[in-house]
């Protein structure tokens, strides 16, 4: 897998759509955006059991819509149905006004009927109308649609997102049966707009491939869940942010008056930084985190969450300083810096790639890497190959190819059981 490969259709999508130039916000300007939905939408915290956090696409639609107040209701684990017994659910009750936007996803765990507990709080019957009590159709219409329009504001409708998961050619798995149908067809019947996020997805899907898309998910700490460690529903950061992306887009291509307050033209920064790479790189080698915090650089902020795995890092070798002792925790951080960065990490985590640089002869760019990298160069080489994109050593690395990078350090330095079956959706869907 190339990393570098990526965002090329995301980027491609944003040079598109920056291009046309931003459009003025001419809708409610004290109109608000709602999201209701499943653990796709919502917000995350820390997210300790995960290597690789979690995060939903409505923690990050704000950057598409600014000055529009985003409040994110979904919640993890829950369905159409099993919501409405929430306090975010009376919240939407009580808090939706005329002008307001109220965004609906659901279909994930609408479909759960494994256990008698599901069939009581989450499953909604993909059969049947609006009219039939019971149906996923009734659940979105009466516990959503009509509610909203009650209270003067516009609902739309999204279907749910792709899994990570592939046929045997290669193509995006179709797992959400008839409840993404279900959407389009509600959307269709009550004239009210629709985001086909599932059919966006799948064609990111499709192009990334398996190993590819591998960039937008979470991963557990704990090898022996999902599957091998990954979790092929739950989007990580970077992944939350690409749908969050995909569906701003959707929702400006709507005839819906919520397209006047959807913007690009501020673009979107991906390039990611010295810090957040190095806090993603110590959790994907399940660092632990030093106490210390003199052990930190001068230059970063020792009030910071994140401080800890800086801190890790330099005790650990996997970061140093520069000449005045300062880490640069904000400067983007480069290819050469990154494949440093990442061979010494494995290094840390008991991972030592073959660091004989002879392979550094076929590579078009050796003259250009600076000595202390060409070890980790070739240690890299040596154990990815082409993975590493033959470029400049300055060019400055985005957050898809560093979210790659996260992914294959897990799974060098974790030594998942190859037999072992994936964990069912049931479980990795369980409500939290």
């Amino acid at each position: 897998m190339n990393f570098k490969k990526i965002t090329a259709v995301i980027l491609s999508g944003l040079i598109i759509t920056t291009g046309m130039g931003a459009m003025s916000v001419m809708a409610n300007e004290k109109s608000k955006i709602y999201i209701v939905g499943d653990s796709t939408a919502c917000e995350y915290g820390s997210d300790d059991n995960y290597a690789v956090p979690r995060a939903g696409w409505g923690m990050y639609l704000g950057e598409f819509t600014p000055g529009t107040e985003v409040i994110d209701l979904a919640k993890s684990g829950r369905s159409s149905k099993s919501l409405t017994v929430e306090e975010e659910y009376q919240t939407l009750l009580n808090d939706l006004s005329k002008g307001d936007h109220l965004l609906i996803q659901f279909g994930h765990n609408d479909a759960k009927k494994s256990s008698e507990e599901d069939l009581q709080t989450r499953y909604t019957d993909p059969e049947g109308d609006k009219d039939t009590e019971g149906s996923f159709k009734n659940s979105l219409y009466k516990n959503y649609i009509v509610p909203a329009i009650e209270r003067g504001a516009e609902p739309i409708l999204i279907t749910p997102i792709s899994r990570r998961s592939f046929n045997e050619d290669g193509t995006v798995k179709d797992t959400h049966g008839l409840y993404d149908d279900d959407v389009r067809e509600l959307a269709q019947e009550l004239n009210i707009p629709c985001v086909d996020a599932t059919k966006l997805t799948a064609e990111l899907y499709n192009d990334e491939g398996l190993d590819g898309t591998a960039a937008f998910h979470a991963i557990y700490k704990d090898v022996t869940k999902g599957d091998k460690g990954h979790d092929n529903t739950h989007l990580n950061h970077y992944g939350a942010r690409t749908v969050a992306y995909l569906i701003a887009r959707g929702l400006r291509e709507t005839e819906s008056d919520i397209s006047e307050l959807i913007s690009f033209s501020g673009g979107i920064t991906d390039e990611i930084s010295r810090y957040d790479f190095t806090y993603g790189i110590v959790r994907a080698i399940g660092g632990e985190y030093a106490d210390n915090m003199g052990e930190t650089f001068p230059d970063v902020d020792v009030l910071s969450s994140d401080t800890t795995a800086i801190a890790t890092a330099k005790k650990l070798g996997i970061v140093t300083g520069d000449d005045k002792g300062n880490f640069e925790p904000f400067a983007s951080i480069s290819l050469q810096e990154l494949v440093t960065v990442t061979a010494r990490a494995l290094k840390a985590a008991g991972v030592e790639p073959n660091k004989d640089t002879a392979v550094l002869e076929g590579y078009g760019r050796a003259e250009d890497i600076k000595p202390y990298a060409k070890e980790s160069y070739a240690a890299l080489l040596n154990l990815w190959g082409d993975t590493i994109p033959n470029v400049s050593p300055k060019t400055v690395i985005d957050k898809g190819s560093a979210y790659a990078v996260f992914s294959l350090v897990y799974d060098e330095v974790n030594e998942a059981d190859e037999d072992a079956e994936a964990q069912s959706i049931d479980e990795i869907e369980k409500v939290e």
